[in-house]
């Protein structure tokens, strides 16, 4: 039995009860008073987890919690690097806190390393973080707004939209056989801080998910790169001008014919 130590962010609207499945998960408490997270706060826990292969860990997980509100969002984006999965949490009688979860991933993904700053470019372990959605507040099934099938269809639009930034110049999608299938659609549950249904299974499933991805880092060491060609003529370093490489070889020739020496490697 090995012993790992993980690292899981929650990002969501202010609202959705992000604090609440954390302070659940770990202490078994609920509160329905809401306050603010301004910046992030976390909890630990320890907890046995069976991965794919069936081999148990002893993992302690590392649960951050994010501000939601969009004049604390700037002090929670600090903490999202080195986390090992992320939960998305939406609301299920707020349509609008599942639309936006695209951006809550497309920022954590920017603020980890990916998709890369490089225009065209793109990482095999950027497409295969772990992700889980959970629809919370799934006591309030007389207000519900969002049903289950709509979660669903989300998590699998974030996965194709994904699979697009994986796409070479030439619009084929490239194939690493040795790599984990995709797109597969995002994992989804629902669970209710409130009533505790649902929130152990929902950070068991991604602590699970994160040692999955563990191992595919080990296994295939340094993420692979796939790159988009610039346009015709090349950029330059800073990405402004044209580079033109007989400009170099001519005045290496230039060069030697004065007596000098050299040339390129």
């Amino acid at each position: 039995m090995s012993k790992k130590t993980l690292k899981i962010v929650i990002l969501g609207d202010a609202g959705v009860g992000k604090t609440s499945l954390m302070n659940r998960y770990s202490t078994g408490k609920f509160t329905g008073q809401y306050k603010a997270t301004i910046g992030a706060d976390f909890l630990t826990k320890q907890v046995m987890v069976t991965d794919t292969f069936g081999q148990r860990h002893l993992v302690t997980l590392q649960i951050w919690d994010t501000a939601g509100q969009e004049r604390f969002q700037s002090l929670g984006v600090a903490f999202y690097r080195g986390a090992d999965g992320a939960m998305l949490v939406y609301d299920v009688t707020d349509p609008h806190s599942l639309d936006h979860l695209q951006h809550w991933r497309q920022e954590f993904l920017e603020h980890v390393g990916g998709p890369s700053s490089i225009p065209g470019m793109v990482t095999d372990q950027v497409a295969q973080f772990p992700f889980l959605v959970v629809g919370n507040k799934a006591d309030k099934s007389q207000d519900r707004l969002v049903p289950t099938t709509r979660a669903e269809e989300w998590c699998a639009e974030a996965a194709r939209s994904m699979q697009a930034q994986m796409m070479t110049g030439t619009g084929n999608a490239v194939n690493n056989s040795d790599s984990m299938d995709y797109p597969q659609p995002l994992s989804h549950t629902e669970a209710s801080a409130k009533t505790a249904v649902g929130v152990d299974d929902a950070f068991a499933e991604l602590a699970r998910l994160a040692l999955q991805y563990e191992d595919y880092k080990q296994r295939y060491g340094k993420s692979r790169q796939l790159f988009v060609p610039p346009p015709a003529g090349g950029l330059d370093v800073n990405g402004s001008q044209p580079i033109d490489l007989r400009r170099g070889y001519n005045n290496n020739n230039n060069h030697n014919r004065h007596g000098g020496s050299g040339g390129f490697c």
